[in-house]
C-alpha cells in the first residue's frame, strides 16, 4: 500500500515538475547563415541553453541574457546569442534537458530558396496570361483579364477605351495599381542595380524575355503595362481595376464585371516618373531602346506633374477597389527629381532639401529620396552627407532596438496595416546605413528583421507561405482560395499582426475577432482577414530585398557606392563621398577604422562632413 502510494506521489510530483516547465523558443525557421549574428528568444525559461547537433553531441552551451519586457507582446524575453555556432547542421536546443525544439538550421546560403520563391511570386501575379504548367507547377492556371479593351472611366477625363495588359495583380484582389507598383517596382529594381553581377546568373524558372536576368524579366513584365497607363498630356492614370471587388474566384472566372482605367493624379505620375528614371539607368545595357522610352516617359511625366502637383487621387462614388489614396504629395516629388537627377544629370530636375524623409511605404516614399541622394555623393555633395546622417541617426535607433524584447526592430506603433512590410523597410532603411558606413550593428540589425519575419516573432510562425515549421495556411488571396490545391501558392509573406481589425464583423466574409490586447499577436490565419492575411506586392518586395540583399553581400557582391564586405577591419573600401568633401575621387582612401567610415588624404584622416581627426 505504501509502495503504491509513493509511486503515485513521485508521478504526480513528475507531473508537476513538467508542466511547470513551459518555456518556448522562437526561433529563425528558415535558419540561419553560417558566418552571420544568430539568435534566439526564449519565453519563460531558466537556465543554460545548450545545441545539440546530430550526433547528440553538444556543440554550444550559451547563458540567455537578461529577460526584458517586449511591450508589442506583452511577454518577458530572454535573448541567447549563440553567433558561435558556425558549422551548417540542424540541431536541437535544450534547457535543464528539456527539448525545446529541433528544427534549428544553420547553413551557408539560408535565404537562397526564400528569396527566389518571393520573387518567383510576381510570376503568379501575373495578369493577362496563363501560367503553364512547366513553370507554375501544380498552381498552374488560365489566363485571365487579358486588358486589352479596358473602359475609360468618367475620373480619367476621357472616353472610350484603351489596351492595357500585362502587368502583376496587386494583392488578393485582381486589381492594378501604379501607386503601389512604384514602390514595388522601385524596390526591386534597387536591388538589382545594387548587386547585378549576383542577379545576373541567379534563376528561378520563370519564362526568358531575350538576354535579360529572371529579375529583369520578371520586372519589365509589370514594367510594360505601367507604360500602358501614361496618357498623351504626360499624365498618369490611377489604376486598372473593376468597380467592384470580385468574389473567391480565379481570375478567369471573375466576376466583377467590366474592367476600368480609373482615375489619374500628381502620385501616379510622380511614383511613375521616378521608377522609369531607375528603369532607364538599369535596362540600357541590355536594350538601350527600351531604357530610351522609360526615360522619355519620365520626363514626361515629370513635366505633367510639376504642372499639376497637387492632383490628389479618392476613389469616384462608384468605385470600391483599392485606393491608395495620398493627399502628400511632396515626397513623391522630391523621388521622382532625385532618380532623373542622377539618370540625366540635368540639374533643373534636381530637388532641394531631400536629406530629410520617412522609412519608405506606398505613402510616404520621401525615404527613397534619402536613399538616392545618400548613395550618390557625386552627383548631390553635401546634400549626401546630409542624407547619410538622416539615415544613421534612425538605424541607430533601430539598432539600439534589437538589444531587449524580441530582438527585433518592431516597436508597438509599427504595428499597422501591412506591418511586415514595415519590418522589411526597415531592414532596408539599415542596409543602406551599412553600404554607407560599414557599421556591423546596422547589418546585423537588418539580419534580426528577416530572423522576425521567419518566425523569431512571438506568433512562432514564419509569415511566408511554404516556408518554416509553422507558416500561414489560409491568406486573404483569391487564387490561393479558389485553385482546388491545399498549399498555397508559395512565396507569399502575408501582412501580419495589427490591432486595428479592420475585417472583424459580422458579414459572411468578415471576421470573428482575433485582437488579443496586443498588436504583435492580433493576427489570424484565416482568408477572411484582409486586415492581418492578405498579400500584396509591395509587402514580398521589402522581404526579397533582405534575402537578396544579405545573399549578395555574403557572396562578394556590394553596391558600388558602398563601403562592404569590411565588416569592422581596418581596410581601403571603394566609395564616391570624395566631392561631398570638396575633394577629388583620385586623392582619396576611404577605410573603416573601428566600425567608422574615415576619409584620407595625404595620410591626414577626415569624418564624412570632412572634420579632421585627431
Amino acid at each position: 500500500m505504501s509502495i503504491c502510494y509513493t509511486s503515485k506521489i513521485l508521478t504526480l510530483s513528475a507531473i508537476a515538475s513538467a508542466s511547470a516547465f513551459a518555456a518556448t523558443a522562437y526561433i529563425n525557421q528558415i535558419g540561419y547563415r553560417t558566418g552571420d549574428v544568430k539568435e534566439l528568444a526564449i519565453v519563460d525559461g531558466s537556465g543554460t541553453v545548450d545545441f545539440v547537433d546530430a550526433s547528440g553531441k553538444t556543440a554550444l552551451s550559451v547563458t540567455p541574457g537578461n529577460a526584458s519586457n517586449w511591450e508589442p507582446s506583452g511577454q518577458n524575453v530572454q535573448l541567447v546569442d549563440f553567433s558561435a555556432l558556425k558549422d551548417a547542421g540542424t540541431y536541437t536546443i535544450k534547457q535543464n534537458g528539456n527539448v525545446l525544439r529541433s528544427d534549428l538550421k544553420v547553413a551557408d546560403k539560408a535565404y537562397e530558396e526564400v528569396l527566389k520563391a518571393s520573387l518567383k511570386w510576381y510570376y503568379y501575379q501575373r495578369s493577362s496570361m496563363a501560367l503553364e504548367q512547366s513553370y507554375a507547377g501544380e498552381w498552374a492556371r488560365a489566363a485571365g483579364h487579358p486588358d486589352t479593351d479596358v473602359k475609360m472611366h468618367s475620373s480619367t477625363g476621357a472616353s472610350g477605351s484603351i489596351s492595357s495588359p500585362k502587368g502583376w495583380y496587386d494583392a488578393g484582389d485582381y486589381g492594378k495599381y501604379i501607386v503601389n507598383s512604384g514602390i514595388t517596382t522601385y524596390t526591386l529594381l534597387s536591388l538589382y542595380e545594387h548587386f547585378p553581377e549576383y542577379f545576373k546568373t541567379l534563376k528561378w524558372n520563370i519564362p526568358a524575355d531575350g538576354s535579360l536576368p529572371d529579375l529583369l524579366a520578371e520586372i519589365k513584365y509589370n514594367l510594360d503595362w505601367m507604360l500602358t497607363m501614361q496618357a498623351n498630356d504626360g499624365a498618369v492614370y490611377h489604376k486598372v481595376s473593376t468597380l467592384g471587388f470580385p468574389g473567391d474566384v480565379m481570375p478567369d472566372k471573375d466576376d466583377a464585371g467590366s474592367r476600368y482605367v480609373i482615375g489619374k493624379g500628381s502620385a501616379a505620375t510622380f511614383d511613375f516618373a521616378g521608377v522609369m528614371a531607375v528603369a532607364a539607368r538599369v535596362y540600357k545595357p541590355f536594350d538601350a531602346t527600351y531604357a530610351n522610352k522609360c526615360l522619355e516617359a519620365a520626363k514626361k511625366a515629370y513635366s505633367w506633374g510639376k504642372s499639376n502637383p497637387n492632383v490628389a487621387y479618392s476613389n469616384p462614388m462608384d468605385v470600391s477597389t483599392g485606393e491608395y489614396g495620398d493627399k502628400s504629395l511632396g515626397d513623391e516629388k522630391a523621388f521622382a527629381g532625385t532618380e532623373l537627377f542622377v539618370t540625366t544629370g540635368d540639374a533643373s530636375y534636381k530637388p532641394s532639401g531631400n536629406t530629410e524623409g520617412n522609412v519608405p511605404n506606398w505613402g510616404d516614399v520621401s525615404g527613397l529620396a534619402v536613399y538616392g541622394t545618400a548613395t550618390h555623393a557625386t552627383e548631390y555633395g553635401g546634400d549626401a552627407t546630409t542624407a547619410l546622417a538622416t539615415l544613421t541617426k534612425l538605424a541607430d535607433e533601430f539598432a539600439n532596438r534589437t538589444k531587449t524584447g524580441f530582438g527585433v526592430v518592431m516597436a508597438k506603433d509599427d504595428f499597422v496595416w501591412g506591418s511586415n512590410a514595415v519590418a522589411g523597410n526597415q531592414g532596408i532603411w539599415l542596409l543602406h546605413a551599412y553600404y554607407l558606413t560599414g557599421e556591423q550593428k546596422y547589418y546585423d540589425a537588418a539580419v534580426k528583421v528577416l530572423d522576425y519575419l521567419l518566425g523569431k516573432n512571438p506568433l512562432d510562425m514564419s509569415f511566408v507561405t511554404g516556408f518554416g515549421t509553422k507558416s500561414p495556411k489560409l491568406p486573404h488571396h483569391r487564387p490561393s482560395t479558389a485553385d482546388g490545391v491545399s498549399a498555397p501558392v508559395p512565396g507569399m509573406i502575408v501582412g501580419g499582426p495589427q490591432p486595428g481589425g479592420e475585417d472583424i464583423g459580422s458579414q459572411e466574409w468578415e471576421c470573428r475577432d482575433y485582437r488579443t490586447g496586443h498588436p504583435a499577436t492580433s493576427y489570424t490565419d484565416n482568408r477572411c482577414s484582409y486586415a492581418s492575411n492578405e498579400v500584396a506586392i509591395n509587402w514580398n518586395a521589402p522581404l526579397a530585398y533582405l534575402a537578396g540583399a544579405i545573399e549578395a553581400l555574403n557572396a562578394g557582391f556590394a553596391p558600388s557606392f558602398a563601403a562592404t564586405g569590411v565588416k569592422g577591419t581596418d581596410a581601403i573600401v571603394p566609395s564616391r563621398q570624395g566631392s561631398a568633401l570638396g575633394m577629388s575621387d583620385n586623392t582619396l582612401q576611404f577605410r573603416v577604422v573601428k566600425n567608422k567610415l574615415v576619409v584620407e588624404k595625404n595620410g591626414v584622416r577626415y569624418d564624412l562632413k570632412g572634420k579632421k581627426l585627431k
